[in-house]
């Protein structure tokens, strides 16, 4: 049961709760109760919601927006409407008394629960704060409404398959769709499981969409790759969207022709009860080779080697990179450190000592 994988709380009440449980699960693991003495393997300190709050000049009052004519919202200029004078724009942390708060049913009501979570985890990370700005929202309903779009056009040519394109543009078509979704499978993968960029995986799926709204009608109507595409965008979209993910799920699985039948796709099951993507085993990823922290250069691997790949192998690897060997010059290697995140990539980072001071070198060379 323990350790937590990864805990999740805010800024004010992160800390009293985290110094309890390391308190208790010191004390259990000092007793020999517990097989570990932190309780959590990884923490993720979210930041807050913050709105626009407005407050006039002089007294500091506190008044809505409704209360406000904005002059110049670029240079932070506005006035107060009754009263005519001067109010201060800021972005602090919602509460009444500052009458910068959302009614979270309101937006419900407007738009849904499962667009009001897309508009909370787009655009930034969950460590940062969001400033809460309806100005950003047309960008996540412009996705919705385009995922809708490709549904309708799925089942369209599914139903009315018109005839086949060329077999070497259908080819074409069909190695960018493989390429595109083994590619933002690695990116949704790592930003939902490794490093928690929630905001960066909607902008990967966003990328999946316009890969898949390329496609010409015959290979949408004949496409594999095309289905595997669009089944993954469904599935990738479910954490976050579970309803809406439902739906366009149900216009999937009712298309007629289906083309895979590896096993891949569950086509009796819902949409969340589907397994998550898996990259291709020949699917190329990236192994970076550092020294002391620097990026030099990037060795691609297939899938499948990659993800057996030992830290010996890739120090080896490493070694043999003009690219690496340089920077190692009047060097010499203390260690290294690899990581691997199977199905997203590796790296290898060299450790190395300082080189020596340049005085040093000549007189090491003069010697020579």
């Amino acid at each position: 049961m323990t350790p937590v994988d990864l805990y999740i709380g805010g800024k004010e009440h992160a800390v009293l709760h985290l110094y309890y449980a390391r308190f208790v699960s010191h004390f259990l693991h000092s007793l020999g109760m517990l097989p570990e003495r932190e309780p959590f393997k990884r923490l993720l300190v979210h930041g807050m919601v913050m709105g626009r709050s407005f407050r006039v000049k002089g007294t500091g009052e506190y008044i809505p927006e409704s209360r406000v004519k904005i002059i110049d919202m670029k240079k932070n200029k506005a006035v107060c409407k009754e009263t005519g004078r001067p109010v201060t724009i800021s972005w602090e942390k919602m509460s009444k008394s500052k009458h910068n708060g959302v009614n979270p049913e309101d937006m419900f009501n407007e738009y849904g629960i499962d667009t009001t979570r897309l508009l909370i985890l787009a655009d930034v990370s969950p460590t940062s704060h969001r400033n809460w700005n309806s100005n950003t929202f047309p960008g996540i309903l412009n996705w919705q409404k385009r995922l809708w779009l490709t549904m309708r056009d799925f089942l369209k040519h599914r139903n009315h398959p018109p005839p086949m394109i060329a077999e070497d543009q259908f080819k074409a078509q069909e190695d960018f769709l493989w390429d595109s979704r083994n590619y933002y499978i690695k990116g949704n993968t790592f930003n939902f499981v490794i490093s928690q960029q929630v905001s960066i995986a909607v902008s990967k799926q966003q990328g999946l969409t316009n890969s898949i709204r390329r496609s010409p009608a015959a290979v949408i109507a004949h496409g594999l790759q095309y289905e595997r595409a669009l089944a993954t965008q469904l599935i990738l979209l479910s954490p976050l969207a579970p309803h809406f993910a439902s739906e366009l799920w149900s216009g999937f699985v009712s298309a007629p022709n289906r083309l895979n039948h590896s096993g891949e796709i569950d086509w009796d099951k819902t949409v969340l009860e589907q397994d998550w993507p898996e990259i291709d085993a020949d699917y190329e990823l990236d192994l970076v080779c550092q020294v002391n922290g620097h990026e030099n250069c990037v060795v691609k691997y297939k899938r499948a080697a990659l993800d057996s790949l030992t830290k010996d192998e890739a120090v080896e690897v490493a070694l043999r990179q003009s690219a690496v060997q340089k920077p190692l010059k009047l060097r010499n290697v203390l260690g290294a450190d690899f990581t691997l995140h199977p199905g997203c990539g590796s790296t290898i980072n060299i450790l190395t000592d300082q080189p020596p001071a340049k005085n040093q070198v000549h007189h090491v060379e003069a010697n020579t």
